[in-house]
């Protein structure tokens, strides 16, 4: 086995992410040059930052009425350096903070918007669109996280199932074990092309008085984060989309004016 190639494509694209009350896992996924420098995007679940959101019923006094009006805080993302330590001992961590730009508590996904202007170093590689037919039970597969709040653990498998249908949702399984705390982690599967991200870590099966299985490794498949990405006007995260970021930018901030708008006019 390649171990560079592994803690290189896997491992070190990993993230812990905290918010005030909580923390899980997260993985970065995109780190491209902007006006300003870089870009970087980390995927992660969104039970991992719920306690960051909150809506509260505010007073206009320009339109006379009481609205809704969400508020979400920043969240920490912490990275970890493995080369600047002595072989064998814990890597240094370093943190950044993060904006909850987009979530879907239904598919239990978020994405976070680093306030850095440096690359990541390490960016994980998503699964084309397509590509995912080419999966089959049995391929191998690397789970990473930051479970219990640990460093970032790999722990490794095999496909075991695709299919299962949870809260009207579909979900894949493998038997890499998944760990309190992976929730907003990484599957990967080991193809011709690489490590391959292949979808979220974000349950896992309990039984008897809610003992964790955690061969039974449920992930949401690639084929809904790439959905959540188009559901949310970030479809240039997508592998294979021509748009920039910039051109999706635009077309949320001119939805948002326009339901702002709307909102207004009924007066809610």
């Amino acid at each position: 086995m390649d171990y560079e190639k592994l803690h290189r494509e896997v491992l070190f694209p990993e993230v812990r992410v905290k918010t005030d009350k909580a923390g899980g896992s997260g993985t970065i996924i995109y780190s491209q040059p902007n006006a300003d420098g870089y870009s970087t995007y980390v995927v992660s679940c969104h039970h991992v930052i719920d306690d960051a959101l909150s809506v509260r019923k505010e007073w206009s006094s320009k339109l006379g009425i009481e609205r809704k009006k969400e508020y979400r805080q920043v969240v920490t993302v912490e990275f970890f350096d493995y080369s600047n330590v002595p072989h064998g001992q814990r890597p240094v961590n370093n943190s950044v903070d993060a904006e909850i730009v987009a979530y879907d508590k239904d598919h239990d996904m978020t994405l976070l918007k680093l306030r850095t202007v440096k690359q990541a170093q390490y960016v994980a590689k998503l699964m084309a669109p397509g590509d995912e037919k080419q999966l089959m039970i049995g391929q191998p597969t690397v789970a990473v996280g930051a479970a219990m709040l640990h460093d970032p653990i790999l722990t490794m498998g095999i496909l075991t199932h695709f299919g299962d249908e949870i809260d009207y949702k579909d979900y894949w399984m493998s038997n890499a074990q998944i760990i309190f705390g992976n929730s907003g982690g990484a599957m990967f599967a080991d193809t011709e092309r690489g490590y391959e991200f292949i979808g979220i870590p974000s349950r896992v099966a309990v039984a008897g008085w809610g003992s964790a299985v955690t061969h039974l490794g449920y992930f949401s498949p690639i084929t809904r984060v790439l959905g959540f990405f188009h559901e949310q006007g970030y479809h240039f995260l997508v592998p294979g989309d021509t748009s920039t970021e910039a051109d999706c930018l635009a077309e949320i901030k001119k939805s948002k004016d326009e339901a702002e708008k709307n909102s207004a006019n009924s007066g809610e």
